[in-house]
């Protein structure tokens, strides 16, 4: 029997292993009506998951029921089962402003440790919240980084700089405990192509990127990135710079079968399934068949680790949530139907 973690390499590695490696993403409403069907969560007619995310704390002081601030001393709000950023902090394009931030503490580090003793058999990977591009945006405002990256790009320089000591500082605590990844949070894509030009993007982000994937895979980790919508037009360029594992590819916004095409020789895949159609909206059946559908392109070959895009939202009708948890465990035992 391999561990869940043996298996998560071997997706890696590309190649098919005896069991496709899964985690279970759902909203916690929708979490506790399962947990009325069928029990705790070792009870649930389902595998523990394979893969382990400890996510950088982001609630740090304030919190409420409606928003917190980060570490940055950034405001976050709850809005419609998500967050937005409010109230941005930083009027004026001087990066002497921006905190410096110990983005790791020592409670940070004792978690790491805490998590390995309790899955000592799992990939674990740690995810950062807000890396580069996102923080940009909570500092100053989406509008105002915008019109920066074209009046203001020395700033912007020198701000990306500022922020990538930060998670350099950080990766220097992390990367000698034992985890199994680490994966930089950006979004840079929107529901119908990118939030930025590949322009931008190539000239702020891309550099600044390939440092941070270097520095993860020169440990001997694998280095993911998290960033929503379609994300197309820059596959190639996070290929280049040395990305493994790209996470949520999803597929209302992006063609699964084509980007696993295309790039899957290269990256492993985290997601794919979407919960924005069938499975929300659809039948127990279309919803089974949305999950069965994709796995059977993203497997293909190996590099796929089995979730959904996003965690299963709380609308989700509970007999489709029964059929989606179903045909996961059939898919992750390549049972297509």
């Amino acid at each position: 029997m391999m561990t869940s973690r043996e298996l998560a390499f071997e997706a890696l590695a590309h190649r098919n292993p005896r069991r496709i490696p899964w985690t279970l993403h759902v909203a916690k409403p929708l979490a506790k009506k399962l947990e009325k069907l069928w029990g705790a969560r070792d009870h649930w007619p389902c595998p523990g998951d394979d893969l382990v995310r400890i996510l950088w704390d982001v609630e740090v002081s304030d919190v409420s029921a409606s928003g917190f601030k980060d570490r940055f001393g950034c405001e976050w709000r709850r809005e419609h089962g998500g967050y937005v950023f409010v109230n941005p902090p930083l009027a004026e394009t001087d990066a002497a402003l921006i905190p410096r931030v110990e983005l790791i503490t020592d409670a940070d580090l004792q978690l790491i440790l805490d998590t390995r003793r309790r899955h000592p058999d799992q990939f674990i990977f740690y995810q950062f919240t807000a890396t580069l591009g996102e923080r940009l945006w909570n500092l100053r405002g989406m509008e105002n980084t915008m019109m920066d990256y074209l009046a203001e790009p020395g700033f912007v320089h020198a701000a990306l700089d500022l922020l990538l000591e930060m998670h350099f500082r950080a990766l220097d605590k992390i990367l000698p405990l034992p985890i199994d990844g680490v994966t930089f949070g950006d979004d840079y894509g929107s529901q119908r192509g990118l939030m930025i030009s590949r322009e931008v993007f190539r000239k702020f982000y891309k550099p600044r990127l390939a440092k941070l994937y270097a520095r993860v895979r020169a440990a001997g980790k694998a280095a993911g990135h998290h960033s929503c919508g379609d994300n197309t037009p820059i596959m190639s360029d996070l290929v280049d710079i040395g990305l493994q594992v790209f996470h949520p590819l999803q597929p209302e916004a992006m063609d699964i079968r084509r980007v696993k095409r295309e790039f899957g020789r290269h990256l492993t895949f985290r997601g794919g399934i979407g919960t924005q159609r069938a499975i929300v909206f659809g039948t127990p059946a279309q919803a089974r068949a949305e999950v069965l559908d994709a796995v059977k392109i993203l497997a293909k070959s190996g590099g796929y680790f089995l979730e959904t895009a996003k965690p299963l939202p709380e609308e989700t009708p509970i007999q489709n949530a029964v059929a989606v948890v179903a045909a996961m465990c059939e898919a992750m035992n390549y049972r297509f139907g």
